[in-house]
C-alpha cells in the first residue's frame, strides 16, 4: 500500500472518528466516553473506527437513534414509490 493510500484512509477514520464522537455526545456520552473511540487503519488499508467497550445505557440510547433513522428513511422512501 502507498503511504497516500494510508494516509487517504487515516483521514477517513478520523473523520468518521469525530462524527461518531459527536453523535455520541448528542446520544448522553460523556468526554471521557466519546473519547474512547479511535481511528484505525487496517494493513490493506482500509478505515476503522475502534469503539471499545460503551456502557450499555449508552450502546441502548444509540440503538434508539439508530431504530429512529432507519424508520424516517423507510418512510420516506414508502412515500416516494
Amino acid at each position: 500500500m502507498r503511504m497516500d493510500e494510508w494516509r487517504d484512509g487515516w483521514d477517513r477514520a478520523g473523520n468518521a472518528t469525530k462524527s461518531l464522537q459527536e453523535a455520541f455526545q448528542d446520544a448522553g456520552a460523556t468526554e471521557v466516553q466519546a473519547n474512547r473511540l479511535r481511528p484505525l487503519v487496517s494493513g490493506r488499508g482500509t478505515p476503522w473506527v475502534d469503539v471499545g467497550m460503551i456502557p450499555a445505557s449508552l450502546a441502548e440510547k444509540l440503538a434508539e437513534v439508530i431504530r429512529a433513522e432507519t424508520a424516517a428513511t423507510v418512510s420516506a422512501k414508502e412515500h416516494v414509490s
